[in-house]
């Protein structure tokens, strides 16, 4: 069977769940810190922007014609996901623009005006940080596909995929500037909270797993035997499951308490960070490729 969807969708599912997941675990952190870290929603937010706008340029140019891109934008349907999603990341993008340019100039000016516009705008991004994680699930989930289709279990697995990655993205970030963003201790925090998400995560890919051998979408059975014994076996076994997400687990974990100043620590944190971003990516490659030749 061809493959209609290649490097650049997955690339571009990967680069804007990262954007989006990066945004709403910093957002959250936040809320639940008593506001007491607006840096690092900040920091979140100058991940998001240029990660989520490539992801938007190989959608445009994956699509051969780039004109086709914005014919999604000339009409507006909420019941269709590609219509939906195009205008999604478009706000998202959007807002990330805005908000930049506000921290700026509140840098420089005091305006309480300008403030509550910042604060407002704050709530509104993390609407849509939570949309670009779920739609791209969703998108795949109402095709007819028998690896995607009819399941609220993608969606999910999305999701959690997209905190995780969203917030190694954020730990690399923060520590390669000296946590100048966050405190130490709330990095190792962040570091055992990426562990609880990657639990999720495994939790969503089994169940994903069980419903395609218990589904009766015509190709579901097909699609789990390619991706976990045919073909996409390897990728998925070793680069999912093993680099993405027990070998991070197992590293957060060693980490689950010790004192901010135990030696290896940080190397260890980077490690898992980075090698769950290679493994989001993966995952993102198998369920595009199984999608289309299981």
């Amino acid at each position: 069977m061809e493959i209609a969807w290649g490097p650049l969708i997955y690339l571009y599912l990967w680069l804007a769940g990262i954007g989006g997941g990066a945004f709403f675990s910093a957002f959250l952190i936040d809320r639940f810190t008593g506001g007491q870290n607006k840096s690092l929603v900040k920091l979140a937010t100058y991940i998001a922007f240029p990660l989520t706008s490539v992801g938007v340029l190989l959608l445009i140019a994956d699509l051969g014609m780039p004109t086709r891109f914005w014919h999604l934008l000339t009409r507006f349907y909420v019941t269709t996901p590609m219509s939906l999603g195009s205008w999604i990341l478009i706000f998202f993008v959007g807002i990330t623009v805005v908000l930049i340019i506000l921290w700026w100039w509140l840098a420089r000016h005091q305006s309480n005006f300008l403030s509550t516009v910042e604060r407002f705008l704050v709530w509104i991004e993390v609407v849509f940080s939570a949309l670009v994680m779920t739609y791209t699930g969703v998108l795949l989930a109402v095709s007819g596909q028998g690896l995607w289709a009819g399941t609220v279990i993608l969606p999910a697995l999305f999701v959690a995929s997209a905190t995780s990655t969203g917030l190694a993205a954020t730990l690399i970030a923060a520590t390669v500037r000296g946590s100048r963003d966050a405190s130490r201790e709330l990095l190792l925090k962040l570091s055992e909270a990426d562990a609880i998400v990657i639990l999720l995560e495994l939790v969503a890919l089994i169940g994903f797993m069980i419903w395609l051998a218990t589904s009766s979408v015509a190709g579901a059975s097909q699609a789990l035997a390619v991706i976990t014994m045919g073909g996409l076996a390897i990728p998925l076994w070793l680069g999912v499951v093993i680099v993405g997400l027990l070998i991070p687990l197992a590293l957060e974990f060693w980490g689950w308490g010790k004192s901010i100043a135990t030696k290896n620590l940080w190397p260890a944190i980077i490690t898992s960070s980075t090698l769950v971003l290679i493994g989001g990516l993966i995952l993102r490659a198998v369920i595009v490729i199984g999608g289309q030749v299981g």
